[in-house]
């Protein structure tokens, strides 16, 4: 078989098919994603799932589902039978990523800024996400906090931990600002040491904190169900104080949401170009396996 003949058939059967079910993937979920959770509201999963599980399994599902029998007509000559697996492993981690990027696009792009006087009228506005504030000041004296731990890592070898800390707004109806630390330690010290980290982190985070002045804020993002809103109830929930509504947590933002959602677009855009381009030349590299390719031409 030509070299060029190879090319060809390795661009027509593989290549492209890909990419036109990643891009098509990539717009009906956006579009599915904003019907049912930010233009309907009817769909309140928690953000990661709408940003990493869907696109995970949608990813998983297009490449060995979808691309299965293109895929086996691949053949890399140290890999042979194993060649499959080579691939399905690089495709999904080409397009999973630019999936999930997308996902924190659309969540900025969809929203505009909402100007109120102050921290309660966000109740007025119960689709929207993001607020410029008139005035606004905190009760730095009654912050709350809670603090979550997660293992992750290659064999699991560090120790995430997260410090949540709620502030309520002053003059406002159960409403807090939110703003949580993070420190990663070597989950492979000893456990003396590992306390001793964790204990310092904690303390320089509350004292920074404390020591801070009102936050500056171009804008607020509203939570909505999320992980990191689950880390700030529970801090809420140690308040002293008794609330019958569901709090409104408000995250400070500087700079403009434009500004932010183009970043993210040229972001998701240069990672869809590079896993593409990997794909590419893997697939390029690769040789047809004649037998496979007769058997897909029978189909």
């Amino acid at each position: 078989m030509l070299d060029k003949k190879s090319t060809k058939i390795k661009l027509k059967l593989i290549f492209l098919p890909f990419l036109w079910l990643s891009l098509l993937t990539a717009l009906l979920y956006n579009v599915v994603r904003w019907i049912l959770d930010i233009y309907l509201d009817i769909w309140p999963l928690k953000d990661s799932i709408w940003d990493l599980i869907i696109p995970l399994l949608l990813s998983v599902i297009v490449v060995i589902v979808c691309m299965r029998t293109r895929i086996r007509l691949l053949r890399f000559n140290f890999f042979k039978e194993d060649s499959a697996n080579i691939f399905y492993l690089v495709m999904v981690l080409a397009l999973f990523p630019p999936l999930s990027m997308s996902q924190v696009y659309l969540s900025k792009v969809s929203y505009s800024v909402i100007d109120i006087n102050n921290v309660d009228e966000a109740r007025q506005y119960l689709k929207q996400k993001y607020f410029r504030v008139a005035d606004f000041n905190v009760k730095k004296q009654e912050v709350v906090s809670h603090i979550t731990t997660e293992v992750t890592g290659k064999y699991q070898s560090e120790l995430l931990v997260y410090l949540y800390l709620a502030t309520p707004f002053s003059d406002a109806n159960n409403v807090w600002l939110g703003q949580n630390f993070r420190i990663v330690i070597d989950n492979n010290l000893p456990e003396q040491k590992k306390r001793q980290q964790f204990e310092v982190f904690i303390k320089t985070s509350k004292c920074e904190y404390k020591n801070s002045g009102v936050p500056l804020a171009d804008y607020f993002e509203y939570l909505k169900s999320s992980d990191v809103k689950s880390g700030y109830l529970q801090a809420i929930e140690s308040s002293p104080q008794g609330y019958e509504s569901e709090p409104y947590i408000f995250i400070a933002k500087v700079g403009t949401l434009a500004e932010a959602a183009t970043k993210q677009l040229l972001k998701t855009i240069r990672f869809f170009i590079i896993g593409m381009f990997i794909c590419l030349l893997l697939i390029l590299k690769a040789k047809i396996d004649k037998k496979e390719f007769q058997q897909f031409k029978v189909r």
